[in-house]
């Protein structure tokens, strides 16, 4: 059959019976909406608020992890993060405790990346624990079992 009755039995299937469309904005037309994606979302956009620098936004969550994960040991913090409303939290030393944090974060990053910088035994050490690391992780990935 050539292209051009190709065409025209296409267009005579098509006027027969009606098609309607309905619009993508119907209710129920998009995925549901996942809570934990969401709220990341919701985290990495307040985060481009805040950060102006050009880093990656799995930089920029790792870095606000990190320092959470930092604030989260601190038992006087969290007992004022568990026994208060974020308003007297966020009046109280909670913003203060949080930068003592950052610069203590980024005082051990840098006296632990000075160290690897300065001596090649330690640099090589360390690479080869990154890539033991990101061996282990590709096996987990391969297998299946790093999302389980």
């Amino acid at each position: 059959m050539s292209f051009s009755k190709a065409r025209r039995a296409l267009r005579l299937n098509e006027e027969q019976g009606e098609y309607i469309l309905k619009p993508g904005s119907d209710v129920g037309s998009g995925k549901p909406h996942d809570p934990e994606k969401k709220r990341l979302s919701e985290i990495i956009g307040a985060l481009n608020d805040i950060f102006v620098a050009e880093v990656s936004d799995d930089d920029q969550l790792q870095f606000l992890t990190g320092i959470a994960q930092r604030t989260s040991r601190q038992d006087h913090v969290m007992a004022q993060v568990n026994n208060h409303s974020v308003d007297q939290v966020m009046h109280g030393l909670f913003p203060k405790r949080v930068l003592d944090t950052v610069l203590d974060a980024m005082t051990d990053h840098e006296k632990l990346s000075l160290e690897v910088l300065d001596n090649e035994t330690k640099n090589r050490a360390f690479a080869l624990v990154i890539l033991k690391m990101l061996k282990s992780v590709a096996v987990l990935d391969e297998s299946g079992l790093r999302d389980a």
